[in-house]
């Protein structure tokens, strides 16, 4: 019972400092919000070949350029659009007019809706 009620513990120290710590989400200079002055959160393509950055978010739009496996890339903003793989949620790419779905680009910190 006191080791279980010890890692419950622990565990909420954890959420709680995790934000305002120094090497914590704070020290990046963003909590999910660009327009204070923070970055915009970073993902990196998860495919083994270059991943279609579309015009809309939907397969069915145009292709405006590729993105290579394992890329970095700036997210600014999150929508629900065409289903991929069982994945209706595109990224807006920041300084890009493109899109890309969520199921290719695994976000590295939460994206906040467009």
């Amino acid at each position: 019972m006191v080791k279980k009620a010890w890692v419950t513990y622990a565990l909420a120290a954890g959420v709680l400092m995790g934000p305002l710590a120094p090497a914590g989400w704070a020290a990046t200079g963003d909590a999910g919000a660009p327009e204070r002055g923070g970055s915009y959160p970073v993902g990196v393509v998860e495919t083994r070949a270059p991943l279609n950055v579309r015009e809309k978010p939907t397969v069915y739009s145009y292709v405006v350029k590729q993105l290579h496996p394992h890329q970095k890339v700036q997210l600014e903003c999150q929508k629900r659009g065409g289903w991929v793989d069982g994945n209706p949620v595109w990224y807006r790419l920041h300084g890009s007019k493109g899109w890309v779905s969520a199921r290719y680009v695994h976000n590295l910190r939460p994206v906040r809706s467009c």
